[in-house]
C-alpha cells in the first residue's frame, strides 16, 4: 500500500505592520553596513556602461577612418553644383526652407528620436525637377552628421562621438531605407532626376 503524501499548503508568513518595519530596518541596516561594497558594485555597473559606449563609438571611429583609407563611401561632394535656372520651380527661399526642413525632420525628437519621414515626403512633393532637388542640395551644403542626431552630441560626451560633414544626398540615403515606402520612392526618384545615385 502506497504512502499518501499530504498536499496541504503551508501558510506563508503574514505581511503586518512590524514585520515590514523588521524588514525595513534589516535592509537599513544592511545598506549601512555595506556602504562602500554598494558603491563599488555601483561604480562597476556605471564603469560597464561607459566602457560599452565608448567601445561602440571607437569601432565606428575605426570604420570611419576604413572608408576614409578606402574611399569606397566616403563623401566629399564638392555643393557648388550647377543648376539650369529655367528648370527650377522654386525660390531660394522656398530652398532654404526645404533644406532646413529635411535636416529638422532627420533630428526629429518628439516623442522619441527618429526621422519624420512625412515631413521630407512633404518636401519632396514639392520639388518638380532635379534642379530643384540641386537647388536644395547645394543651400542644404555640408552638416556634421554622427547617424544619431546632428549636430553632434555636446558636452561631455562630444569627445567620445563620431562625426564628419556631409552633404544632402549622404544625410537622405542614410535615414531612409526601401522599408520607409512611398518616401523612400519619391526622395529616390527626384534624387536620381539629379543626377545622383541613391
Amino acid at each position: 500500500m502506497k504512502k499518501k503524501i499530504s498536499t496541504r499548503k503551508r501558510p506563508g508568513k503574514i505581511v503586518t505592520k512590524e514585520n515590514a518595519t523588521k524588514t525595513l530596518k534589516s535592509t537599513g541596516n544592511f545598506i549601512a553596513d555595506n556602504k562602500k561594497e554598494l558603491l563599488y558594485v555601483g561604480g562597476g555597473l556605471l564603469l560597464v556602461v561607459v566602457g560599452y559606449q565608448l567601445i561602440k563609438n571607437l569601432k565606428k571611429g575605426s570604420e570611419a577612418v576604413t572608408d576614409f583609407i578606402s574611399k569606397d563611401h566616403l563623401e566629399t561632394v564638392d555643393v557648388t553644383v550647377n543648376t539650369d535656372a529655367s528648370n527650377i520651380t522654386i525660390t531660394p527661399e522656398q530652398a532654404q526652407q526645404f533644406a532646413r526642413t529635411i535636416y529638422d525632420a532627420c533630428n526629429h525628437m518628439a516623442p522619441l528620436y527618429g526621422t519624420d519621414e512625412q515631413a521630407i515626403l512633404e518636401v519632396f512633393k514639392k520639388l518638380n525637377t532635379g534642379d530643384d532637388y540641386k537647388l536644395v542640395y547645394k543651400t542644404f551644403g555640408m552638416k556634421e552628421y554622427n547617424g544619431h542626431n546632428s549636430p553632434p552630441r555636446s558636452g561631455f560626451w562630444r569627445w567620445a562621438d563620431v562625426f564628419e560633414p556631409r552633404d544632402l544626398t549622404y544625410w537622405l540615403r542614410s535615414e531612409l531605407s526601401p522599408s520607409d515606402g512611398e518616401v523612400y520612392n519619391v526622395v529616390k526618384s527626384r534624387v536620381e532626376s539629379a543626377g545622383y545615385s541613391f
